[in-house]
């Protein structure tokens, strides 16, 4: 099968029975009165009687604030066969190489810089 754009030695139900990369993505978020911007106030209709307002997320954010509230599956995208930050990144929108960021590994935390030296991937950190 492939992944990652790279041809891995096994099949599609070996993986499955051996990987887990189900991600549980929230497709609504309700945005409190509080954290709306001026633009979101000027754009939704009833907001002020429900002090806030149901926001439909967008695929990349939706990953993204899965990815902030799940840390403990990091290690399981991270470990992948063939995982590659920059794939991952255009998919998901995730960019796992921004330094100061921590993962859990094996009861370690370490930088992303630490977990990319134990995958062995050489890792460009991009700052922005």
């Amino acid at each position: 099968m492939r992944l990652f754009e790279k041809e891995l030695d096994m099949t599609v139900e070996e993986f499955n029975s051996e990987y887990s990369i189900y991600m549980n993505l929230p497709l609504n978020r309700w945005v409190y009165e509080l954290y709306m911007t001026d633009e979101e106030k000027s754009e939704i209709d009833g907001w002020e009687t429900m002090g806030g307002y149901l926001k439909t997320l967008g695929y990349k954010e939706a990953c993204r604030l899965w990815w902030e509230e799940n840390k403990n599956d990091h290690e399981r995208f991270l470990t992948l066969p063939g995982f590659d930050a920059e794939i991952f990144k255009d998919i998901t929108g995730i960019d796992v190489t921004k330094s100061g960021e921590t993962i859990e590994i094996e009861g370690k935390e370490l930088t992303v810089n630490q977990v990319s030296e134990k995958l062995g991937y050489k890792v460009k950190i991009v700052e922005g």
